[in-house]
């Protein structure tokens, strides 16, 4: 699966990387994004897994790269800027492991104390509750899909992703995954370390004049049982994490994204990023010099 990305953006509690599991070393309630673009009064309703999913929604659609240009299949007159409101315009696959847990957890509570739960509160915990809620915010009409597969939601989002692109239902799409670590009540079923976390690009089936960076990804079943306890015995990230790391890594972080197109030619060689889950085995790598499927 070849995927062309023209922005991406991610927030994270804190540099996964340092991440300690240690009980004596708890991580401080972290200062959730503000959204300025949201309306005070939904803004305040809003979860902290609602915030960091429409946090980097939102910076990926605002990124220069996608308000550069229309794409070239999109173009009615000669090119020009794309206003705020064309970006927003797009197809969208919202991917997530667990969902908003915490404020399902506070439901299932409610219940099992025969208590009454809130309308609101159920209607936004549901899968797709946070991505509807951004198309209404900016009235955008197309597709959604929301997709859940364990510790490989954040790839499966690149599978609906492609064969969205491959069909011609959509030529540039926006994927956001977002997890958070587990409620203290789940807390003894952690797989991978728990790090609250957003990831949101956008993606194209072909090169366009916003292009920062191509990759080539595919995956495989996993059928290394041996390797995959010896993996359990050292938490791993979560999927997304990995692949910023990894990404960051490739595309020099010092210099943030670069420019569309100059980020082509400027790339390095890079290893692959291998991601192991229970089920499959997943690489991407990082291509140069693409021109064209």
């Amino acid at each position: 699966m070849l995927l062309h990305l023209e922005s991406i953006n991610a927030w994270s509690t804190f540099d996964a990387e340092k991440t300690n599991n240690d009980d004596d070393n708890k991580v401080a309630i972290p200062a959730w994004p503000k959204l300025g673009f949201v309306p005070a009064m939904q803004r305040r309703r809003l979860s902290p897994f609602a915030k960091i999913a429409l946090y980097t929604a939102e910076n990926a659609l605002s990124a220069p790269s996608i308000l550069s240009t229309l794409p070239e299949t999109l173009k009615s007159e000669s090119a020009k800027p794309k206003t705020p409101e064309q970006a927003a315009q797009i197809d969208i696959v919202f991917s997530s492991r667990h969902g908003d847990l915490h404020k399902t957890a506070e439901l299932l509570t409610e219940l099992s104390a025969e208590q009454d739960i809130s309308p609101t509160a159920f209607s936004t915990s549901v899968h797709n509750a946070v991505p509807g809620l951004y198309s209404i915010l900016k009235q955008n009409k197309q597709a959604i899909n929301a997709i859940s597969a364990g510790q490989d939601s954040f790839f499966y989002a690149f599978v609906d992703a492609y064969a969205r692109l491959k069909s011609g239902r959509s030529h540039q799409l926006l994927i956001v995954h977002v997890d958070r670590q587990l409620p203290e009540l789940y807390s003894q079923f952690a797989d991978e370390q728990q790090v609250d976390h957003a990831v949101a690009m956008v993606v194209t089936s072909t090169v366009t004049p916003g292009t920062i960076a191509s990759i080539e990804m595919n995956f495989n079943a996993c059928i290394e049982k041996d390797k995959i306890a010896e993996d359990k015995a050292e938490l791993k990230l979560p999927a997304a994490l990995c692949f910023m790391h990894w990404f960051d890594g490739a595309v020099n972080s010092a210099q943030p994204l670069l420019q569309p197109l100059q980020a082509l030619q400027a790339l390095q060689p890079s290893p692959q990023l291998q991601y192991r889950s229970e089920r499959h085995t997943w690489t991407c790598e990082l291509i140069t010099g693409v021109t064209d499927v």
